[in-house]
């Protein structure tokens, strides 16, 4: 049999307008005399001649053994020789991608996701972006796509400011910048966490949210920030050289954590690369009217929305704010063309990405709605104990995060020998952290306990490491492969991974495969295996790490 087997019955006869009239199931667990239900979509199905002719076809095909009428329903065997021409092909790490490449073949798309901040290192809220989107990802890629992993770093405005000031009050701005005592997003981070705070006594009447970096960015303040900014955007030698530095540490430490958890972009593009069609779109829109000059100067849009009523786009002084940035870029959309764009981004964005698409349909009708991205995803925000995990003071950092897996695994025999034993040890807290996020919905709000991270059946992530360190102690089987239910339950359930994946592809949701891979996971530690068993499942497992961004691909 060449066709693959789920769908197979989704390609049986038809009549016009009606699906398939037989569903294939995989049951939940291992069958002592079956391995497909059959589920009739015509609940009489046993006086419809369409249902009855279909189920003697599927009985006739050659990979099928026998098929089981019962009053709970039908159930199918498969034949012997099918399980083991399957079995051999797995067991042999054979047929792992290939079959799957046809699912999203002759489609280009970009996914955009981490989009930093250069003025701070990346914590837990950022884990959950850099998690939805390098798995996105890697599941339309393995679906045969064209996948462009693309980001957009703020390296302008009055956070920017607030980085580099931070760096001059710390006195160490004229000198390089060494990781051996400091990683240097952490420095700059500090730096700037530092001059924020020095400013919240005597910004405090003026700002409701002294932490919310895009309340700030709306008021000239007439500090050092500001004042660094406007020399950067002057052309000042030692400003901009600053602006260099700084941008350079944060980006170069943001790197290594990237590097740590696997991920890696495709193309990275700096919203201060994009301020002179900034400055173009802002004349634009005051010309014809589309924007506003407040009577404090500052430039804003009517957006007709409940949650953001105006959108502030240029300060009093001229300076940009990050939702005009943002609109530019997204109007500018360089080598987009021909694809489609998809955001993973915090669904405290909404309201934002909802008012620049309207404002560019205002300001060029002739884009006829082309606006990137064409989609948004977005997730909710990360808590501890129902406290926000954003930019704020105290918020824990991806690297720190990292650091305490990595330390409790090693302080723990049983969670060191699952290390040991893993393909590749160095990866774990890695899969851990990253795979903790992909079985949850991604629009709630997600409380963050680290202590779950390493408990079994709480942690995606820790499951999977422990199913991949898992062997077989050699006492378990005997007989050919084929007798063993185990044997035919795992060679099914390869069969049920292009289904999810499938479903990832048309939802652009991950959680289909995640919660595949969880199941498997899980029921493959219940006990020993059978080797067969083992070679085939550890197939399986390996494909579903390259499908989740989990592990790279070959």
């Amino acid at each position: 049999m060449t066709v693959q087997l789920f769908d197979y019955f989704e390609d049986l006869p038809r009549r016009e307008g009606e699906p398939s009239p037989w569903a294939a199931r995989a049951p939940r667990r291992p069958q002592g005399d079956y391995d497909l239900k059959l589920t009739p979509r015509t609940q009489d199905w046993q006086d419809d001649a369409h249902s009855i002719e279909t189920l003697a076809q599927i009985e006739s095909e050659p990979w099928v053994a026998e098929v089981l009428r019962r009053r709970d329903g039908v159930r199918v065997r498969l034949a012997d020789s099918w399980i083991e021409m399957a079995g051999a092909a797995l067991a042999a790490g054979g047929s792992a991608e290939a079959p799957l490449g046809d699912l999203a073949q002759g489609r280009r798309l970009s996914v955009q996701f981490w989009d930093p901040n250069a003025t701070k290192a990346l914590h837990i809220g950022h884990l959950r972006n850099l998690a939805i989107g390098n798995a996105l990802a890697a599941a339309l890629a393995q679906a045969g796509a064209q996948v462009e992993r693309r980001s957009r770093i703020s390296d302008m405005g009055r956070a920017m400011g607030e980085a580099m000031a931070g760096v001059m009050q710390s006195g160490r701005n004229a000198q390089g910048f060494s990781d051996a005592d400091e990683k240097s997003d952490h420095f700059v981070g500090m730096c700037y966490a530092d001059y924020v705070a020095s400013g919240e006594m005597s910004a405090a009447g003026e700002l409701e949210q002294a932490e919310d970096s895009l309340s700030r960015e709306v008021h000239v303040q007439n500090d050092a920030a500001d004042e660094l900014i406007k020399r950067v955007l002057s052309g000042e030698r030692e400003a901009v050289e600053l602006w260099y530095k700084t941008r350079a540490w944060v980006i170069a430490g943001q790197r290594k954590t990237l590097a740590h958890l696997g991920i890696a972009f495709d193309r990275v593009f700096f919203e201060s690369d994009f301020l002179p069609e900034t400055a173009e779109l802002a004349d634009t829109g005051l010309r014809n009217g589309t924007l506003r000059r407040r009577e404090d100067g500052v430039v804003v849009y009517a957006t007709g929305l409940k949650e953001l009523a105006e959108l502030p786009l240029v300060r009093a002084d001229g300076l940009s704010t990050q939702h005009m940035r943002s609109l530019t870029y997204a109007m500018t959309a360089p080598e987009l063309e021909h694809m489609t764009s998809l955001q993973v981004t915090g669904s405290e964005w909404v309201s934002h990405v909802a008012s620049i698409r309207r404002l560019a349909i205002e300001l060029r009708p002739e884009l006829n709605g082309d606006f990137h991205p064409s989609r948004s995803i977005f997730h909710g925000m990360v808590s501890s104990q129902k406290r926000t995990l954003t930019s704020s003071a105290g918020a824990l950092l991806i690297d720190e995060l990292i650091e305490q897996l990595d330390a409790q695994i090693d302080s723990d025999r049983a969670r060191r020998e699952v290390r040991r034993r893993h393909p590749h040890p160095e990866r774990v807290a890695a899969q851990v952290a990253l795979g903790y996020f992909l079985p949850y919905p991604v629009t709630p709000d997600m409380d963050f306990d680290i202590a779950k991270l390493l408990s079994e059946e709480e942690s995606l992530g820790w499951d999977l490491a422990r199913a991949r360190s898992h062997r077989s102690s050699g006492a378990v089987g005997g007989g050919r492969p084929v007798e063993d239910r185990d044997y035919r339950f795992a060679v099914v359930q390869s069969e049920l991974y292009r289904r999810y994946l499938r479903l990832t592809v048309e939802r652009l949701d991950v959680r289909p495969l995640a919660h595949y891979l969880k199941h498997l996971a899980r029921w493959y530690l219940e006990r020993d295996r059978s080797e067969p068993v083992e070679h085939v499942v550890h197939t399986l497992l390996e494909r579903s790490a390259r499908g989740l961004g989990l592990e790279a691909a070959p």
